[in-house]
Formats: structure tokens, sequence, C-alpha cells
């Protein structure tokens, strides 16, 4: 998880979302749902793949552009406590589906008792960090074990994700090191320092982790 910063509310939901809201609280006794072609619509899903480059707010996993790849538009306070946030902007996040499907509600783990990635006051660096591709909270952490522990954030499917991710950047280090050793250079290249650093960057896939595994091998 990284800070990331809002961008300004698509004119779709400026436009309707008193309409559906007022239509969704008025067949909330029948459908407890509000409808996900509206607060899911592809103009709100880009405004937030583009705040997130295209990655799930919470663990980071990119996401794909196939239908079942593309993840889920989640209500950061679940609709079932709070139903007249249910197109409030800020209360939109992008998700991949477990995240989404595995996240804690908010009456078992509050939000506020986790980090919120669109919150830019807090470092979400200064409570989270890896072991290698396992996430831990950093120093004892209580906002950074509760994050982990309310979006599964240790499950293994995301270690197994990072651990790939890992072997890309050890096998383009490896590369880039060998070159350097052929060439008979004491140092590596602008551009490939560059390409190292492109894993920490807030567009990579898993960029917090890289962040924390960069600084442990002194790169």
């Amino acid at each position: 998880m990284i800070s990331i910063e809002r961008l300004p509310e698509p004119a779709i939901l400026t436009k309707k979302k008193e309409k559906w809201l007022a239509a969704y609280l008025a067949k909330r006794p029948a459908n407890p749902r509000p409808p996900s072609s509206q607060y899911g619509h592809r103009d709100i899903r880009d405004t937030l793949g583009a705040m997130s480059f295209n990655k799930c707010f919470y663990c980071e996993c990119k996401l794909g552009t196939a239908k079942d790849e593309r993840g889920e538009i989640d209500h950061y306070i679940e609709v079932e406590e709070e139903p007249r946030l249910a197109f409030d902007w800020d209360n939109l996040y992008l998700s991949c589906h477990d995240c989404n499907s595995k996240k804690l509600p908010n009456t078992s783990i509050p939000v506020s008792d986790c980090l919120d990635p669109c919150d830019l006051s807090e470092d979400t660096s200064a409570h989270l960090t890896f072991n290698d591709e396992c996430i831990r909270p950093r120093n004892g952490s209580q906002k950074g074990a509760g994050t982990i522990q309310k979006y599964s954030l240790d499950r293994d499917e995301l270690d197994h994700l990072r651990v790939k991710q890992i072997k890309n950047f050890e096998r383009l280090l490896r590369g880039l090191l060998e070159r350097q050793i052929q060439d008979g250079r004491d140092s590596l290249a602008p551009q490939e320092k560059e390409a190292i650093e492109s894993f920490k960057e807030p567009c990579h896939a898993f960029s917090l982790m890289f962040r924390v595994y960069l600084t442990n091998v002194n790169l």
C-alpha cells in the first residue's frame, strides 16, 4: 500500500450521484446493494485507475484489462453500514477481487484503525515493511498490523506474486552487474541505475516492497 492522491470527482458522478442515491435509498429495503453499473461507471473506474496507476489501492498488484482482471470498485466504508456513502467520491476505491472479497468489515476492524491509502498526511512506509516478499508491521505498528489483517495482505497468493516480481528484479540486476564487469566499469551507468530504481516508482507493482528491498541491498 502506498499513498494515493485523489483526482477530482468524475463529471458523471457529480451530475448523477444525488439522483442515484435517492433511487437507491428508496429501493434499499428490497435491494440492499446499489447498482454496480452506476458507482462502477467506466469514467469512475478509469479515474480511480489513473490515481493508482491501475493497481489495487490496498495490495498494489497490477490490474489487468480482461473483464475478470480489471478489479472492482470498493466502498471504503461498506454501504451496509453507511448507505448514504454509496456514491460518495471519497468512499470509492479501486481494489483487486481478493482484497475486496476478503476485506474484513468496518464493524470488525474499523478503517480508523488502519492505513488509508488516500490519506496523504500519513506515510504508509512508517507502518509497513517487508522481509523479502512477506509484509510485516514496521516497528510493531498497530495501524500496520490492522491494515494487513483487514485486507489479508499477507495471503499466499500475494506472496507468490511478490516473489515473481523480486525474481524479475534480481534477473535484471544480475544482467546489469555482469555487463558492468564485462565493460570494466566501476559503477553502473545512469540508465542502468534508472532501470533499477524504476521498481520503486508508484507505477510499478508492489513499489513499497521494492523501496524496502532496495534500501536493504544498498541500492
